[in-house]
């Protein structure tokens, strides 16, 4: 089944309700509009659960208003006739409207790591999203975005755990000395914002952020993510696959379980 956004319903809303794009409106609702009611219906029905953010009370009207939906239809086949009744003194489609108009097109699943580690919220909930969208990606069978999703992600967790109080800047720069003068890295950027996955992982490592096997896996998933550039992957003859994901997503879930 596709994945439906709440934009998308709503779109769809305003292209056969016009008037449901005003929150208090109310239409006579009858049995000739059956097939464009059954149609929306469906696709709040497509909807994942976890982009259906609502407060109790919102949610009980949005249940109220499919509840109704599907009673009318049903007796409009039997009968025929009569008036759709409101919703808390609106029509069921401008309920849906309003209601799928707080809820996001993105968010993480409700399996997603809550990352609490991290203080700084909004940089929390980013990384969260970007986890959700690998995790969904994975389960869509969407190989490449989950790979270079999940690679993103850590890379991300490494950049903000390297920004931390500890380990001290100059911990930070003696590792970065020992690593070059071993040949394990190049010079990185001054500027941490233009390092690479792999600068990351080789310090954290190094600094004993990371157990022995997250670097190993994280290692793999550095090399896929890096498939996302075309000149690479095409001189490498790889292509990101079942196997990249899980192991990108599988690394990054090392990485989350040693920050933690």
């Amino acid at each position: 089944m596709a994945r439906i956004m709440p934009s998308q319903v709503i779109q769809t809303i305003d292209e056969l309700f016009p008037h449901a794009a005003k929150p208090s409106s109310r239409a006579m609702l009858l049995a000739q509009h059956s097939s464009r009611l059954l149609g929306i219906l469906n696709l709040v029905k497509s909807v994942p659960d976890e982009l259906i953010t609502l407060n109790p009370t919102d949610y009980a009207d949005l249940v109220l208003a499919e509840s109704t939906i599907e009673e009318h239809l049903a007796s409009w086949r039997a009968r025929g006739d009569g008036e759709m009744t409101p919703v808390k003194g609106c029509d069921v489609v401008t309920v849906i409207r309003r209601v799928l108009a707080r809820c996001p097109d993105e968010y993480p699943p409700s399996t997603t790591s809550e990352l609490a580690f991290v203080k700084d919220v909004e940089l929390r909930d980013s990384i969260r999203r970007d986890i959700g969208a690998a995790n969904r990606a994975l389960n869509n069978a969407e190989w490449k975005a989950a790979t270079v999703l999940a690679g993103a992600s850590i890379e991300a967790l490494l950049h903000w755990r390297l920004q931390e109080p500890t380990p001290s800047p100059t911990a930070i720069q003696l590792a970065i000395t020992a690593l070059v003068t071993n040949g394990r890295i190049g010079k990185p950027d001054n500027n941490i914002d233009r390092w690479e996955l792999h600068h990351f992982i080789e310090v954290a490592d190094h600094l004993g952020l990371l157990k022995p096997d997250t670097c190993t896996a994280a290692g793999l998933a550095r090399t896929f993510r890096n498939l996302i550039h075309p000149g690479r992957a095409a001189r490498l003859a790889q292509t990101c696959d079942r196997a990249t994901a899980y192991s990108a997503i599988g690394a990054l879930e090392h990485v989350i379980r040693d920050l933690s």
